[in-house]
C-alpha cells in the first residue's frame, strides 16, 4: 500500500502483539520490525493480503539503523519496549489487565499514551505517574471493532450439541520470573496447577477450547506435553481442541462460558457478556478484591476455583443462572471505552494528529531530541527503581 505516513511498529515477544498493528495498519501504513522470526513468519503468513511491511532484525541497533534509513518519525509500541529513535506512541497489546505492568515507571518514556478505558488510566494515576505522561488519550478497545462491525470471521471448531468451555490460562511465568516465585509458586497462571484437573472434570459433558497464551516455554515432559497425552488418553481429541493464535476473539465468539486466571483475556471476556470462572493459581496468596490495583480485581464477576472439586459444581452454575451478570458489566464498562465499533478510526485520527505535529520537523533534529528525552528518561526511571529496591524494600514499576 502507500506509505501515507513514515511511522513505524515494534514488536518484540510473542504473535499476542501483531492485532493492535492489523487494526491500525490500514489506516497509517507503516514498517515492521521485529527480532522474532515467529513473529515475522506469522505476519508474512496468516495477514499476507495485508500486504505488511516487515523488517526481521537481528538485533535492536539493526532497527535503530533501519528506523533513521527510512526516516521514521514516530514508532509505535503494543509492549512496554522502547527504542531510542523517533517519537513514541504506546497504544496497549493488552492495556485491560489487572497485572502490575500497566502502572510501570516505564510508561513515563513514551510521549503519547493511548488509554483503552478509564481503569487502566485510573490505575497509571493511582501509581502517581499519570502526571508526569506528556500526554495520554482514552480512546478504547480497537481489538472489539470487528465483532462489533460483523466482519470477524469465525470458522466453528464442533459440530455437536454441547456447550463448549473455553480455557484461556495467562503465561506460565513460573520457571522465568523469580520475583513471582518468591511470592507464589505457580506465578499468576493456573496451568500447571488447574490444567489438566478441568480437563478431567469437563471432557465428557462440554465441548473445552484450551487457548493458549502464545508465549510458551517448551520442554521436555513439561505441563503442554502432559496436557496432549491426558488428550489422548481420554480419547478426547473430538470435543478437546488446543490452539495457539495471535487473537482469541474468534474462540470466545463460539464458547458458552470461559474459565481465566489472571489475565486481559478475561476483560476481553466481558464483551461477550457471557459467564466466567476463575482458577486460582495459588488459593494461599489469591483471592478476589475490589483494590483497583490488586490484580484479581477481575475476580469479582465470576465463581473462583480453589479445589478440584469446585470446577463442575461451577461451570454447570454459571451456565444455568448467570448470577455475575450485572457486576461483570459493570466492570466492563469501566474498563472499555465506548465499545461501539469505532475505537480503531479514534486511534488512528489520535496518531494522525499526533504525526502531523512533527512532519515538518527537521529530521536530525526529531531523532536526536527524543533520543535525550527517551534516553534520560529511562535512566531516571531506572535510578528510581534502584532506589526503592534498595532502600525502601518495595517495587515501583518493573
Amino acid at each position: 500500500m502507500e506509505k501515507k505516513y513514515k511511522i513505524g511498529y515494534f514488536l518484540v515477544t510473542d504473535i499476542q502483539h501483531i492485532p493492535p498493528v492489523i487494526r491500525l495498519y490500514p489506516h497509517l501504513g507503516g514498517i515492521v520490525f521485529t527480532c522474532k522470526k515467529k513473529i515475522y513468519n506469522f505476519i508474512k503468513e496468516k495477514y499476507k493480503k495485508h500486504n505488511i511491511e516487515a523488517y526481521l532484525c537481528k538485533n535492536d541497533k539493526e532497527i535503530q539503523r533501519l528506523i533513521k534509513k527510512n526516516r521514521i518519525r514516530v514508532m509505535i509500541y503494543p509492549s512496554y519496549h522502547i527504542l531510542f529513535r523517533g517519537k513514541a506512541i504506546e497504544i496497549f497489546h493488552g492495556g485491560l489487565s489487572d497485572k502490575t505492568y500497566v502502572e510501570s515507571l516505564k510508561i513515563l518514556v513514551y510521549d503519547y499514551v493511548l488509554f483503552p478505558g478509564e481503569k487502566t488510566k485510573d490505575k497509571v494515576a493511582r501509581s502517581g505517574y499519570l502526571k508526569y505522561v506528556p500526554e495520554w488519550k482514552i480512546i478504547g478497545y480497537p481489538k472489539f471493532d470487528p465483532l462489533i462491525n460483523a466482519s470477524l470471521k469465525v470458522k466453528p471448531i464442533f459440530n455437536n450439541n454441547k456447550k463448549t468451555i473455553l480455557y484461556a490460562p495467562t503465561w506460565n511465568s513460573r520457571k522465568v520470573d523469580l520475583k513471582i516465585i518468591k511470592f507464589s509458586h505457580y506465578g499468576e497462571s493456573s496451568l500447571e496447577r488447574w490444567g489438566k484437573e478441568i480437563i478431567q472434570a469437563l471432557h465428557k459433558d462440554y465441548n473445552i477450547i484450551i487457548k493458549y497464551h502464545s508465549r510458551i516455554y517448551r520442554e521436555p515432559g513439561d505441563i503442554y506435553e502432559q496436557i496432549e497425552s491426558m488428550i489422548k488418553e481420554l480419547g478426547a481429541e473430538e470435543t478437546i481442541q488446543i490452539k495457539i493464535d495471535d487473537n482469541i476473539l474468534p474462540y470466545m465468539y463460539q464458547s458458552d462460558l470461559m474459565i481465566s486466571d489472571i489475565s486481559t483475556a478475561c476483560y476481553e471476556w466481558f464483551h461477550f457478556d457471557r459467564p466466567i470462572v476463575y482458577a486460582n493459581p495459588d488459593p494461599e496468596h489469591y483471592q478476589p478484591s475490589d483494590d483497583l490495583s490488586s490484580n484479581t480485581y477481575a475476580w469479582q464477576a465470576g465463581d473462583v476455583i480453589n479445589k478440584k472439586e469446585d470446577i463442575l459444581p461451577f461451570v454447570k452454575r454459571n451456565l444455568d443462572n448467570d448470577i455475575y451478570k450485572d457486576k461483570r458489566n459493570e466492570i466492563f464498562n469501566y474498563t472499555v471505552y465506548k465499545p461501539d465499533g469505532k475505537a480503531t478510526e479514534r486511534q488512528a485520527n489520535a496518531i494522525i494528529e499526533f504525526y502531523n505535529r512533527y512532519k515538518d520537523t527537521p529530521y536530525w533534529w526529531l531523532i536526536l531530541s527524543s533520543y535525550i528525552f527517551r534516553r534520560t528518561r529511562r535512566n531516571i526511571c531506572k535510578y528510581v527503581n534502584i532506589y526503592y529496591h534498595k532502600f525502601k524494600k518495595s517495587k515501583i514499576g518493573k
